[in-house]
C-alpha cells in the first residue's frame, strides 16, 4: 500500500523523466508547429496541483528556427519588433487572442485557445531564442 502511495506522490517527476520527442511533437502539432529536423530536449518540467503547467526547452536546427520564425513574422497577428521590454504586447484571454512579436533576443507567440489540450492547458507561449536557436514552450 505504501508503494502505491509513493508512486502516486512521485508521478509528476516520473512523467518528466519519461517525456520524449513524440510527446513534444504532439504538443507542438496542437500549436500548428512542425519540426522537420532532429531536435534535442534540453529541459522539461510539468506540475501544479491547482493550475497545471508544462514547460520544455529544445535545441532545434537552423532550418527549423528559420521556418518557425518566418511563420511568426508573416502571421496576421505579428505586431512587429519591440525593444522596450516594459511595453511588450500580450494576448487577451477573454477573446482567445493570439499575439506574435519580435524582440532583439527572441521571437514569441502567445495565445489563449478555446480548445484545451488533454491536460487542460489553454494558454500557450512559444519563444525562439535568436542567439542559441532554442525553442522554449511554456
Amino acid at each position: 500500500m505504501a508503494s502505491i502511495f509513493l508512486l502516486i506522490l512521485l508521478s509528476p517527476w516520473t512523467s518528466d523523466c519519461t517525456y520524449n520527442k513524440k510527446d513534444v511533437k504532439k504538443v507542438l502539432s496542437f500549436l500548428s508547429i512542425e519540426l522537420k529536423d532532429n531536435f534535442q530536449i534540453l529541459k522539461n518540467e510539468s506540475g501544479g496541483f491547482k493550475d497545471y503547467y508544462e514547460t520544455f526547452t529544445l535545441n532545434i536546427s537552423d532550418n527549423d528556427f528559420k521556418l518557425i520564425s518566418q511563420k511568426l513574422k508573416t502571421s496576421k497577428n505579428f505586431k512587429g519588433l519591440f525593444t522596450d521590454y516594459n511595453n511588450m504586447p500580450s494576448s487577451n484571454y477573454k477573446i482567445y487572442d493570439t499575439v506574435d512579436f519580435e524582440t532583439p533576443n527572441h521571437f514569441q507567440r502567445e495565445y489563449f485557445s478555446s480548445r484545451k489540450m488533454e491536460n487542460g492547458t489553454f494558454h500557450f507561449i512559444i519563444q525562439l531564442d535568436k542567439q542559441d536557436k532554442k525553442l522554449n514552450y511554456i
